[in-house]
């Protein structure tokens, strides 16, 4: 998701198929155990694939955001912390809002997906409002915040603060 963040272009099937001994190599570097690795890079595959079929994933993915920036490190200080955060994606969108993006590839078997995303969106709420704080501090302007989930082509998007009591 990075390389296709900072190169755009086309990524036809055959370009994504390709990836796949690279996929392999770096899973297995990452400890995937040799007989999970054809089902893992399997799955990487298809969530790339889903990204690029899904209009809110090549939106994500858009070279030509504003600012784009992937695996974007930031370091501040909240309260009284030095806090060091690295954001999946990061980019100013046309209206001049500024969009932080977390990926999530996990995948949800069954139904009740809404409730899931929801959980989920509980669950990754407070990281996401901690890299909004630490933009707000270098730049003035408003902030949106979203958890996408390729392999469900689902998405959760709020304003850091819609959730305070």
């Amino acid at each position: 998701l990075q390389n296709m963040g900072l190169q755009g272009g086309h990524w036809p099937a055959a370009r994504l198929a390709s990836l796949r001994p690279v996929c392999r190599a770096a899973l297995a570097r990452r400890g995937v155990a040799r007989r999970a690795l054809e089902e893992a890079a399997d799955r990487v595959i298809a969530t790339l694939r889903r990204c690029l079929e899904d209009p809110r994933g090549r939106w994500i993915l858009d070279p030509g955001q504003r600012e784009a920036r992937c695996e974007y490190p930031l370091t501040g200080v909240l309260g009284d912390q030095l806090v060091h955060v690295i954001m999946d994606r990061t980019f100013i969108d046309a209206d001049g809002v500024r969009w932080i993006v977390d990926y999530k590839t996990s995948a949800h078997e069954g139904g009740g997906v809404e409730a899931f995303l929801d959980r989920e969106q509980e669950r990754y709420r407070e990281q996401l409002e901690r890299y909004a704080r630490l933009m707000a501090l270098r730049e003035d302007r408003p902030i949106r915040l979203g958890l996408y989930f390729p392999l469900l082509a689902g998405w959760r998007e709020w304003a850091p603060g819609d959730f305070d009591g």
